[in-house]
C-alpha cells in the first residue's frame, strides 16, 4: 500500500508540474516539456499486468481530462507503459527470470536511466505530436525531437533529485 501512496503521489505532482510549470517553461512552437511521461515508466515492474494496467489507464484518462486531446494521453502513455519492460529487457538482456521482482527504476543510475528513459520519451513523443498535428511535416519532427529532449531533461532532473536511491549503488 505504501509502494500505491508513493507512485499516486508522484503522480500528482508530475501533473501539477505539467498544469503549473509547463506553460511557463514551454518554448513557444520549438519545444513543449511533459515531464508526466515519466509516470509511465517509473510504475513497479512487479505489479500485475492487471494492477500496473489499470494505473496506467487511469492516469492517461486523468490527462485525458485535464489536458486534450482527448484520447491521446491514454493511447500513447499505453505505449510508453507496454514498452518500458522489452526496453529494460532490451538494455540489459541476460536477466535473471525473477528480474521484475527485485529490479526498480529508482535503482538506475544516471546513464541506466537515459537509455531506458530517452527511447521511451521519444516515442511518447513521436506518436503525441504527430496525432496531435495530425501531421509528419519535417517541422512537426523538428518539433518532436526538440520536446523529447526538452521533456528528457526535465525529467532527468525529477529522477535525480526525487527518485533515485543513491545508496543502492554506491
Amino acid at each position: 500500500m505504501k509502494e500505491f501512496i508513493s507512485i499516486a503521489f508522484i503522480g500528482f505532482l508530475l501533473l501539477s508540474f505539467h498544469a503549473l510549470l509547463s506553460p511557463i517553461l514551454s518554448i513557444e512552437n520549438i519545444a513543449y516539456p511533459a515531464p508526466y511521461i515519466l509516470f509511465w515508466m517509473i510504475l513497479p515492474f512487479s505489479w500485475s499486468f492487471i494492477k500496473g494496467g489499470a494505473v496506467a489507464i487511469a492516469y492517461g484518462i486523468l490527462l485525458d481530462l485535464l489536458f486534450p486531446p482527448h484520447g491521446l494521453q491514454t493511447f500513447c502513455g499505453l505505449w510508453v507503459w507496454g514498452l518500458r519492460k522489452p526496453i529494460y529487457r532490451l538494455l540489459h538482456p541476460t536477466l535473471p527470470p525473477e528480474w521484475e521482482l527485485t529490479t526498480s527504476v529508482r535503482q538506475f543510475n544516471s546513464s541506466e536511466f537515459f537509455a531506458y528513459a530517452f527511447p521511451l520519451t521519444l516515442l511518447h513523443q513521436l506518436w503525441y505530436l504527430s496525432l496531435a498535428a495530425w501531421n509528419l511535416s519535417f517541422q512537426v519532427l523538428l518539433l518532436i525531437g526538440l520536446s523529447a529532449a526538452y521533456t528528457f531533461f526535465w525529467e532527468w532532473i525529477i529522477f535525480e533529485i526525487g527518485l533515485r536511491q543513491r545508496y543502492v549503488r554506491a
